[in-house]
């Protein structure tokens, strides 16, 4: 029996996806400035527990967070808009090889809101609203995504830009939570998301790095516009829920992505401390495992948790660790995921 190109493309899609596996990964947004030993244990941990991925962005950031040694790093544009300085990159390109040495991938972000909201040079001269409107914001932004991408080159992978190092790099995407600061905005601009994944695309022609879009808040990750053909750079919509209500939209979720042919991840979700931490963190990925969607960790640290704040840090073997790291390897045993990221896994 002869099959139509579309029926036979539709059957591909399906067995390659039963075949697919799920994955864990992790986040931390100053991996790149850690010290040698502590990158390196960082690393170690997550290839111990079968994480596949960590996810940094690329903005610069003080000295000591998360109580860690880290050296203080200035922003790619720190000294101005366009005027680029490839520190932070450079040290970006150490933690590729370090991570790939480890079978391990990055996820990058171009740009942080935290950053524009505490009033970097994007914050002072646009304001946190403007830079999503403004035409010579968004040029400006653009030109820092070309820079990045091709511009720039990573001395120790054969001075090769980032669009080039599929190798080491799983995916991409503008801003971590682009405009979660005030949901009717983000709602009305989600244009903004799609035409830096664009821009990125634009930047990127191996389709194994995948352009993911930010994340947001909970069920509000994921929206009817990203799997339109309005939107045809996202690949992998991203979802960061603390609220722990996967099942109020993960498989309504899963149905559009599925149809779409596009891809999910819980991109950021953590546990709080608390005399309920473990029992919440078998909970959260026993939900999200029902769905075989992969997850990345907010957050791994390397020193002991110093409880700033919103606490979800976990230490690489440290207190919860072992309940962590146990999770992420039942994860990466689960069979018959929805969704194929394994020609975006491969090293």
């Amino acid at each position: 029996m002869r099959l139509s190109l579309s029926i036979f493309t539709a059957l591909l899609y399906a067995s390659s996806a039963l075949a697919a596996n799920s994955f864990a990964g992790a986040n931390n947004y100053y991996a790149f400035s850690l010290p040698d030993t502590e990158r390196h244990a960082l690393l170690d941990g997550m290839k111990a527990a079968g994480m596949k991925v960590l996810r940094t962005w690329v903005t610069g950031h003080e000295a000591g967070q998360k109580g860690s040694n880290n050296r203080k790093v200035l922003d790619l544009e720190a000294n101005g808009i366009r005027n680029y300085n490839d520190t932070i990159l450079d040290l970006i390109d150490q933690l590729m090889v370090d991570a790939h040495d480890r079978g391990i991938k990055l996820l990058i972000g171009m740009h942080d809101k935290n950053s524009l909201q505490a009033g970097d040079v994007y914050g002072r001269k646009y304001g946190q609203y403007n830079f999503y409107t403004d035409p010579n914001a968004i040029d400006d932004f653009n030109q820092r995504i070309t820079h990045i991408l091709n511009i720039h080159k990573n001395k120790l992978l054969g001075n090769k830009p980032w669009s080039e190092l599929s190798a080491h790099i799983f995916g991409l995407e503008a801003q971590n939570e682009p405009m979660i600061f005030d949901q009717a905005f983000y709602s009305s601009h989600l244009s903004w998301i799609c035409n830096t994944a664009q821009q990125i695309r634009n930047n990127v022609g191996d389709r194994n790095q995948l352009i993911f879009t930010g994340g947001g808040s909970a069920a509000s990750s994921v929206q009817s516009v990203f799997f339109g053909s309005s939107c045809p750079a996202i690949d992998v919509v991203a979802i960061h829920d603390y609220n722990d209500d996967y099942d109020n939209f993960m498989t309504n979720a899963v149905s559009q992505a599925r149809t779409a042919g596009k891809k999910l991840v819980i991109e950021e979700w953590g546990s709080l401390v608390g005399s309920g931490r473990t029992a919440n963190l078998q909970s959260n990925i026993q939900k999200i495992n029902n769905y075989k969607v992969p997850w990345f960790y907010w957050e791994l640290i390397t020193n002991p948790d110093p409880h700033q704040g919103e606490d979800y840090e976990i230490q690489v073997n440290g207190a919860d660790w072992g309940t962590l790291s146990s999770g992420s390897l039942a994860t990466a045993g689960l069979t018959n995921a929805p969704f194929d990221f394994g020609p975006s896994l491969a090293l």
